[in-house]
């Protein structure tokens, strides 16, 4: 299955850099051809036609926000073909409200009308490793 990680995460970050990177290997240990694209850099330029998976990584909205970047929002409404495609709602914890930042992506991604099966809060890199071989 071709799947895309589409992450809003700072890579400067190193715990965000090896979140990333758990979740590619545990999904390509699946058999899955895995792209990971910056929804920051990339986010305008990507087709999604190819993919038949997009996971999305965002992170909290600070500590005591659940607010999405509205980036996120932006990249979303330039997919031409997200209608009845699978996903998941990947983010990083930061902060309180991590829950509610879940589930305000998870609105998001259905709004544009994906089929969201697998969420997480993703709490450390070892958590990352987990979930990534639930993503597909």
């Amino acid at each position: 299955m071709n799947i895309l990680i589409l992450h809003f995460l700072s890579v400067e970050n190193s715990r965000n850099k090896a979140i990333l990177k758990q979740l590619e290997q545990s999904a390509v240990s699946n058999g899955h051809c895995v792209t990971v694209l910056s929804g920051f850099t990339d986010g305008d330029n990507f087709s999604d036609v190819q993919y038949s998976y997009i996971t999305l990584v965002v992170p909290c909205g600070g500590v005591f926000s659940s607010k999405l970047s509205p980036k996120i929002g932006e990249v979303l409404a330039h997919c031409r073909t997200l209608t009845g495609k699978k996903g998941a709602a990947l983010v990083v914890k930061s902060g309180f409200f991590a829950d509610k930042t879940c589930k305000n992506l998870m609105h998001a991604m259905e709004k544009e009308g994906m089929i969201v099966d697998y969420f997480e809060v993703i709490q450390n890199i070892d958590h990352a490793a987990v979930a990534g071989k639930k993503i597909g």
